[in-house]
This record gives structure tokens, C-alpha cells and sequence, in this order.
């Protein structure tokens, strides 16, 4: 029956369509995107899916982290304990939260002393100030990026300098006592750009769990910076650095409150890059990029528990080195060839004995090869190889082949993917004292999507349907006192985009996410993933200097653990932002959070703000 409905859905597409001509269309190719194929194209010409979140979008939406910004993508689901710093979990198409690798500019951030090194840790800190662009590539991408992108890629690029320097200054106030302030300088000087940003994020917060009273704060300060010289006519060097610097108040467990425990993350991030045209066919980048994460935790004795003692500390390191080829044999093939070196070591400590873990070094150095073939005008093929020699697992060898096909006359788009991947076990799962085992292999999978897009009306109205399907082999997981390669997963599921744009000053844009998740081995869902998610987006511009902006999220019930005993209930949550620019160079905003005032819980037993109100300016000069 679901074939059937398919087929008539593309009976009906082309027959409303059936008028136009090839030869008056102008296709919308979307966004340019880079993390998909590592140079830069358009979305309709790549077979993976995509999303890109531009800065005008990410201004208009007023979310303060990139994780509120990623609830709104379909396909992808976050689970966060609390608010204001609290744990956070971002699944990509059902995948575990360590399977999406995490670059900003093209930095790894995924956190080697993590568990399943994920980024969960750094989500509630990463804010969407000085960010030009976030592009999430969902299904696999280990054929380019190795291990962690099983489930898909989060890409952050920072702004870049360009035109007469210019600061800019913004000031932000609201419920909880919760005050932002910004800091920015962005220009360029004959071959020179740069970029600068300073941030601070201060709130009194609320009770990270539920059914107490006591507030748990949070501190951010954030340096991000970007600079760019033309050495040559046609050589850069570029350079870029992240220091995040974020202490935070949470508590012992779901429904336990602790009125004295504290967190650190702090983390600096930076890259340097050569980049050179050797001639008309050829150019290449050369890269180093270093990312260093610490951890800390402190929980004194105190009235709620007097046996506390904890003092634990965890630091991890990741060091790259990069050298990317691109060779344009003909006018219709782009090669894409590269060389990895990583270095991953990390070490952590405590007052007890048992979490000391001695400081311990993994090395990987791979190859991958890419073809991206585009045949005329409408076909666009890309396969691709990668073998990583890892020091500990010896070689893998990966695959992955996408396609996108144009059918110009019907405004019609075509695409498919299919590929495998794997993902190492950290080192904490592999070296911790007590948990750890050496024994342990890689997660591997095999996934693939299929599905399709339609446009109608001058792109007026759009939408795009993607079936997806995921095997997970050997999946590691925590059990009887120790990580153990023990599931067999499988999700599978079907994301749908709409957009509707009737005037030109209103978009209607929404997303809806069904996902299918099993553990082979228990027969249970796997735990947080929703089965259900949609969201709403409108926007509206009026008087050519104000903005409205509307946005509607929905997540289903999910299992809270992988036993399928504890649910947490579905939710709606509503956000409204505005702004009004009163000058060229002044801008009013407000926005509300939660404008309902919903009880709701993403993870049970982890409180959220009711409904919250923010209000600032910002300055050009």
C-alpha cells in the first residue's frame, strides 16, 4: 500500500506539471553546502540530505544555543536534562549521539574522553553568536570523515570578515536573571579579513530537576575568532580559534536535587589552513587543527547528602593533520582525493582511585577518494572510498555511492544513498580502570535513503520525502558492569519538508519525522528516540524593518531507558520572536520561550523554564 501511495503521488506531480518546459525552467538548487562532499556545491546536486541554516534564519529564529536551532531539522531529535548547561543528546536519524561527528570550521569537537565520544557535553555551550552558517548532512559519512559519522555530520561555520570594519555590540535581559552581552569586530584591510567575537552568558537558571525548587546557575564566556590572508593571488592562509570557558549548578539524578554540585567545560578549539590553486584543474589544502576539552566536577557534602565527596576531572585531545586534493580532469568530473593523520589521548583523575585513568594515546591515519560526476545537467553521481589504518583495529575499508537526478520539466528531484560505516570505541571504553575493556571492536553499519522533491508554482510551494533505513552491528553498550559490543540495532523511518511562501513577505515552512528504532537483540526501542516529531515555522516581514517569527515543535512519547519500563509524555512547545530595526545600525528584539507555559520534561525527571521573556538591542557602528 505505501508503494502504491508513492506512485500516485508521482503520477500527480507530474501531470500538474506537465506544461512546463525544459528549457524555461530555472532550477532552485537550494543552499551551497560543503561538509556533504567536502567542496563546495549545491543541495539539489548532492544525493545525501541536507539541511543549511543560514545567518539570517538563525537572527530571525532568535535561539540562543545551536541545540534549539537543531530541534527544528527533521530527522534529527535532542534530549537535554534540564536547561542552562544541562547533559545533552543529539540523534541523528535514530543513531546514537556519538555516531554524529561535530565540526565547527572544520574542527572535530567530539570529546575523546567522553563515553561514546560524543559531543553531548559541549551542545548546551555552543552559541549561535558569530555563527555563519550550520550545514547537518543525515544518513552515513564515514567515507569522508571516518569514525563518529555513522548517522550524518553537524557542520558549524563561523563568519567571515569582509567589507569596511564595523563593530557591533549586543546587549540581552530576561526572566531568571539572565543577561548576554556581545562584542564583535568583522572587516577586511586590502588581503586581509578577520573576525572577532567576545560573549558572556550569565543566568540565575531554574532547578535542573523536577519537583524541587532550588535554582541551579550558569556562567558562559565565549572568544571566537577568524582571519584569512592572500599570500598569493591564488594562496590563502586561514586561520581560526574557539575558547569556550562554561561553569554550571546540576544536580545528583532525575527528581534529586543538590544544592551544591558543580561543572566545568571548557574547550579550545583551533585550525590553521593552506590553501593554493596550482593551475586551472588542480587545487589543493594543507590543515592542522588541535581541539582540547576538560572536564571537571565537584560535589562537597552538603544537607541533601552527607557522604558526598567528588572531585573528578577528565581531558581530552584530538590533533589532526589534513591534506585534501581536488583535480578537475574534465569539465564534468571533480576528484576529490585526501590524507588523515589523528592523534587522540585523553586522561582523567579523582579523589577515589577507581576513576583514575592513566593518560593514553590512539593513532589513526587514513585515505579517502571521492568522484563527483555530472551528466547533463541533471544527473549527479558521486562514489566513494575510504581505508583508515587505526593503530588498534587495523584496516577498514568503507564505501558509499549517492545520486541526485534533476527532471528540469516537472521540477522534480530524485536521490539515493547507500553506504557503510564505523565507529571506534573511545578511550574511556576502552582504557577506564573499571569500566573499560581493550577487547572491545568497532560499531559498524550499513545504511541507505531514498525519496524525492517536488516544486510548484515559481518554488512558491516545495516539499521533499526521504525514506531512510539503518543496521547497526556490534553496537557497544554499557552492561553488567563494563561496555560491551552486545546490540544489533536497526532503525528506519521517513522525513517530509514542506515550505509555502503565498506573499513574498511570509514563509510557511514545516517537518514532520517518523522513526522506527529496534534492539535486534531485546526487541525494545531504543531509548529517547521519539517515534513522532513535527515542527512549524512561520515568518513574517513587515514595514521592510520588522520581523515575526513563529515556531511551533512537537515531540512524541519516547522510552526514557532501554528497558522500555519508564516513558517520558509527548509535548508541544511554541516560540515567538520579533525584531524591529529602528535605524540601519540600531535593532530592537524580543522574544518569549515557551509562550504557553508548558510543563513539559525531554528527559524524565529534568525540569525546563515555563514561559521565559528576553529582551534587547544591538548595535552597528
Amino acid at each position: 500500500m505505501r508503494k502504491k501511495n508513492i506512485i500516485l503521488i508521482g503520477m500527480f506531480t507530474l501531470l500538474i506539471n506537465r506544461n512546463i518546459c525544459a528549457e524555461e525552467v530555472k532550477y532552485n538548487l537550494g543552499e551551497v553546502i560543503v561538509a556533504a562532499t567536502k567542496t563546495e556545491q549545491y543541495q539539489a546536486e548532492v544525493g545525501s540530505s541536507t539541511t543549511v541554516i543560514t545567518a539570517e534564519e538563525l537572527k530571525k529564529k532568535g535561539k540562543r544555543t545551536v541545540l534549539e536551532v537543531l530541534r527544528d531539522v527533521p530527522g534529527v531529535s535532542v534530549a537535554q536534562s534540564g536547561a542552562f548547561g544541562g547533559l545533552t543528546s543529539v540523534y541523528l536519524r535514530g543513531s546514537k549521539s556519538g555516531h554524529t561527528l561535530v565540526l565547527i570550521d572544520g574542527i572535530e569537537l567530539n570529546d575523546p574522553m567522553k563515553a561514546d565520544r560524543s559531543f553531548d557535553y559541549g551542545f548546551a555551550h555552543l552559541l549561535i553568536d558569530n555563527i555563519e552558517r550550520i550545514e547537518v548532512v543525515r544518513g552515513p559519512q564515514s567515507t569522508l570523515y571516518g569514525s563518529d559519522a555513522i548517522g550524518g555530520v553537524i557542520n558549524i561555520i563561523t563568519k567571515k570578515g569582509k567589507g569596511k570594519p564595523k563593530w557591533e555590540a549586543l546587549f540581552e535581559g530576561g526572566s531568571d536573571n539572565t543577561f548576554k552581552e556581545t562584542l564583535a569586530l568583522s572587516g577586511s584591510e586590502d588581503k586581509l579579513n578577520f573576525s572577532f567575537s567576545l560573549l558572556r552568558l550569565d543566568s540565575d537558571g531554574v532547578s535542573q530537576t523536577a519537583d524541587t525548587s532550588e535554582d541551579d546557575g550558569y556562567e558562559n564566556i565565549t572568544f571566537s575568532t577568524r582571519l584569512g590572508y592572500e599570500i598569493l593571488e591564488d594562496a590563502n592562509l586561514d586561520f581560526a580559534l574557539r575558547f569556550t570557558d562554561a561553569e554550571y549548578d546540576y544536580d545528583n539524578r532525575a527528581y534529586q536535587d543538590d544544592p551544591n554540585k558543580v561543572g566545568w567545560w571548557r574547550n579550545i578549539a583551533g585550525k590553521i589552513a593552506f590553501d593554493q590553486a596550482i593551475n586551472s584543474f588542480w587545487d589543493h589544502r594543507f590543515s592542522f587543527s588541535y581541539s582540547q576539552t576538560r572536564r571537571k566536577y565537584k560535589d562537597e557534602p552538603d544537607s541533601v547528602d552527607t557522604a558526598d565527596n567528588t572531585h573528578n576531572w577528565f581531558k581530552g585531545e584530538m590533533k589532526k593533520l589534513e591534506w585534501q586534493h581536488n583535480v578537475y580532469p574534465v569539465d564534468w568530473s571533480t576528484l576529490t582525493c585526501g590524507f588523515e593523520y589523528e592523534q587522540e589521548r585523553g586522561f582523567g583523575d579523582g579523589r577515589a582511585s577507581t576513576n583514575r585513568l592513566d593518560r593514553k594515546t590512539v593513532d589513526n591515519g587514513g585515505c579517502y577518494f571521492q568522484n563527483q560526476f555530472r551528466l547533463w545537467e541533471s544527473l549527479y553521481i558521486t562514489p566513494g572510498l575510504r581505508v583508515d589504518e587505526h593503530e588498534l583495529f587495523g584496516t577498514e575499508t568503507l564505501y558509499k555511492v549517492s545520486t541526485a537526478y534533476l527532471i528540469l520539466q516537472t521540477r522534480t528531484r530524485l536521490k539515493g544513498n547507500w553506504g557503510t560505516g564505523f565507529k571506534a570505541p573511545s578511550l574511556y571504553q576502552l582504557y577506564h580502570p573499571s569500566y573499560g575493556d581493550t577487547a572491545l571492536a568497532p560499531d559498524e553499519s550499513k545504511s541507505y535513503d531514498f525519496g524525492f522533491g517536488q516544486r510548484f508554482w515559481n518554488d512558491k510551494i516545495s516539499f521533499d520525502l526521504t525514506y531512510f533505513h539503518n543496521d547497526f552491528k556490534n553496537m557497544i553498550a554499557y552492561s553488567s558492569g563494563s561496555y560491551r559490543n552486545i546490540d544489533n540495532a536497526e532503525t528506519k523511518g521517513v522525513e517530509l519538508e514542506c515550505s509555502f511562501k503565498p506573499i513574498e513577505v511570509l514563509t510557511i515552512g514545516a517537518n514532520y519525522t517518523y522513526t522506527k528504532t529496534e534492539d535486534k537483540d531485546t526487541g525494545k526501542k531504543l531509548a529517547r528516540r521519539p517515534r513522532k516529531q513535527a515542527g512549524v515555522d512561520l515568518n513574517w516581514t513587515f514595514l521592510e524593518k520588522g520581523n515575526v517569527n513563529l515556531t511551533t515543535s512537537y515531540i512524541g512519547s519516547r522510552w526514557d531507558n532501554s528497558a522500555n519500563t519508564l516513558k517520558a509524555k509527548a509535548y508541544t512547545k511554541v516560540d515567538l520572536c520579533a525584531s524591529y530595526n529602528l535605524t540601519e545600525t540600531f535593532q530592537i528584539f524580543g522574544r518569549i520561550e515557551n509562550l504557553f507555559d508548558k510543563k513539559f520534561q525531554q528527559v524524565r525527571g529534568y525540569a525546563n523554564p515555563g514561559a521565559s521573556f528576553y529582551g534587547g538591542a544591538k548595535a552597528t557602528f
